[in-house]
């Protein structure tokens, strides 16, 4: 039997998120397929074409953004570690997001 050796506990989550440069541009959509306090999984991106480092944003309304590090990652999904603590978008931030294109 194979032991679990991650800190934080993961839970299946499969839910529309978006990657964002740092400097938020290049907007990507993927899936969030799994969630712990520490890092995700997230498939349904072209692995190899993300930088090291980049902001992901999810939850409803993509109210929630994070700063990513990505640990590994093979054809189309990557597992990050969460390099910051967790926030919420402001409304004002929202609404300057909800504009621009997808």
């Amino acid at each position: 039997m194979r032991r679990e050796r991650r800190k934080n506990f993961r839970v299946e989550w499969h839910s529309p998120a978006t990657i964002y440069n740092l400097d938020q541009q290049e907007p990507r959509l993927c899936v969030l397929s799994d969630f712990s306090n520490g890092g995700a999984k997230i498939s349904g991106i072209a692995a190899d074409m993300l930088p090291d480092e980049f902001l992901l944003r999810f939850g409803r309304g993509n109210d929630r953004t994070r700063k990513c590090r990505v640990i590994w990652r093979n054809d189309d999904t990557v597992g990050v570690q969460f390099a910051d603590r967790p926030k919420r978008e402001t409304k004002r931030n929202r609404d300057r997001h909800a504009h621009e294109p997808a």
